[in-house]
């Protein structure tokens, strides 16, 4: 079956998976208090519905923009093989600086490189005290109206390239 239709970095997503390749953002917490405790997980799974959410769009605007319909299945492909790596070591991260945890991502992606698992992460996610403070009542995909977003203060989390210069704006698409 051609998935010449699939736009090029899900082409790409999905091509990885069928080789039982998993794909998602590496995020780092860097707080440990025992409200962080408590909102971290929630708020991983926040940020992961957002990202099924913007998967599953790109296929229902495959489907609005072509006169044919489109097969949903290589999307179900791409979300079942969806695995975000979770670094979550307050030995090591409580508080680590922007340096501290790019140094850590280099060395980590380098390390899965060696062991056969070749990675095309060039960027992760850092969930700090902020960022968990802000989007732990953020609403999942679907459930604000534009009233609600005027409401919100700006969201937002930390990424950070491993590099930052690269042109190659496709190469950490989704994290994949």
């Amino acid at each position: 079956m051609s998935l010449s239709w699939l736009p090029w970095p899900t082409r790409r997503l999905h091509t990885a998976v069928q080789s039982k390749s998993t794909w998602g953002y590496v995020i780092y917490r860097t707080t440990y208090t025992p409200e962080s405790d408590a909102t971290f997980p929630a708020v991983v799974d926040l940020l992961n519905s957002y990202i099924k959410h913007g998967l599953y769009s790109e296929c229902s605007s495959s489907q609005s923009t072509t006169s044919r319909q489109t097969d949903p299945t290589p999307y179900h492909e791409v979300w079942a093989r969806h695995d975000p790596v979770i670094m979550d070591d307050p030995s090591q991260f409580n508080g680590a600086s922007a340096d501290a945890i790019q140094a850590h991502f280099k060395s980590w992606t380098r390390a899965q490189e060696k062991r056969g698992c070749s990675t095309a992460y060039r960027m992760c996610m850092v969930l700090d005290e902020r960022s968990l403070r802000g989007l732990a009542n953020f609403p999942p995909p679907g459930e604000d109206s534009d009233d609600e977003k005027r409401g919100h203060p700006i969201q937002y989390v930390t990424v950070i390239e491993t590099q930052p210069d690269s042109d190659d704006e496709y190469d950490s698409f989704m994290g994949g």
